[in-house]
């Protein structure tokens, strides 16, 4: 039981995954930032919860014994992000990026990724405190 709570893997590999889409996330944002007043320049968005959500929507079944077939979704470590481009009426005069857009999601964008790091670390403190024994 106590193996299921601390040093479960799951846990530990989404949070990962997370800080990974969100750097990404980051990057992008900043390129559509840094092409502002790029003639031509279509806005770019990473696409991952909608597919998250597919992934998710399958039943996924607990295997009890190691030879069994997994059933079910593989979760967000088998989901992919996907850059596509903005399909957007929005004009600045030289392309399509919206500046007060990409703003807001870049600090969405911060706060989460800020978020889940200090999940990661946390986790981390925890398993660091079980090695060495101590409690809180």
């Amino acid at each position: 039981m106590v193996k299921n709570a601390i040093f479960d893997q799951n846990h530990l590999a989404t949070l990962k995954r997370a800080v990974d889409v969100y750097a990404r996330r980051h990057r992008v944002t900043a390129s559509n930032i840094s092409n502002v007043e790029t003639p031509g320049y279509r806005a770019q968005r990473l696409k991952f919860e909608e597919l998250l959500e597919g992934a998710d929507a399958q039943l996924r079944g607990v295997r009890t014994h190691a030879g069994h077939l997994p059933i079910g979704g593989q979760g967000p470590q088998g989901t992919n992000p996907v850059v596509e481009e903005v399909d957007s009426d929005y004009d600045n005069g030289v392309n399509n990026v919206d500046i007060d857009n990409e703003m807001t999601d870049l600090a969405t964008n911060d706060l989460s990724y800020r978020m889940a790091t200090r999940l990661l670390s946390m986790r981390y403190s925890m398993l660091r405190s079980a090695i060495k024994g101590r409690v809180g």
